[in-house]
């Protein structure tokens, strides 16, 4: 999987090579989301963490031949989740730096008027964690430390989808983001020995961002 994300940057990065190229810079808000199921022989349970997230991006857009343009960038995104360790009845504190690579096909709707435009996407991305801690009943914990044996995946291959709202240089993205792959997957005692997996890690984004 991780081989074909690379050769997916490679092509679509080469497709547009002799275009011109539009930078965008943007900002944004997330609501992050990590689905879990856990299942044990008598108990078996399943839901959605939520947290909030805050990001900054950086794109390159390559048109292929109108109505279509790839692009592909980086995106740093900084989340938290303050809540309740249903397991343990103890507050919980999340937090996490993730950085993302999208690459995504995208299509031009421009009507007469060439200040405004819609723009449809689709792509997949890489991501990284950079950091990851918790805190709980006063001990923080590295998600990355092999002594609390959590199993955090830093490396994430997903997917994504999108619209871009464009006015002029300026433009309004939602974009919906969902990862492939595990977070990270733990045997437990609650309710019984169990088998505990966050999977689906996923993210809502509201942003805005400048072209030039």
């Amino acid at each position: 999987m991780k081989r074909s994300f690379m050769i997916a940057i490679v092509l679509l990065v080469t497709m547009g090579a002799g275009a011109q190229t539009i930078k965008e810079v943007y900002v944004g808000y997330s609501l992050v989301m990590e689905h879990y199921k856990f299942s044990s022989s008598s108990y078996t349970e399943s839901g959605t963490d939520k947290g909030s997230g805050v990001e900054v991006g950086f794109n390159f857009i390559r048109p292929i031949s109108k109505p279509f343009a790839v692009t592909y960038g980086i995106q740093a995104l900084y989340g938290w989740d303050d809540g309740i360790n249903q397991r343990l009845d103890a507050g919980q504190k999340d937090r996490f730096i993730k950085c993302l690579v999208p690459v995504s096909l995208l299509c031009e709707f421009r009507p007469s008027n060439k200040n405004f435009a819609i723009e449809p996407f689709v792509g997949i991305n890489g991501s990284f964690y950079m950091y990851g801690k918790s805190k709980l009943n006063g001990t923080t914990y590295d998600w990355f430390d092999s002594n609390y044996s959590l199993n955090v995946n830093r490396m994430q291959i997903g997917w994504h989808v999108g619209v871009n709202f464009v006015f002029g240089r300026y433009v309004a993205t939602v974009n919906y983001q969902q990862d492939f792959t595990n977070v990270h997957s733990e045997v437990v005692n609650y309710m019984g020995v169990g088998h505990y997996d966050y999977n689906h890690w996923a993210n809502m984004e509201i942003r805005l961002g400048y072209r030039f």
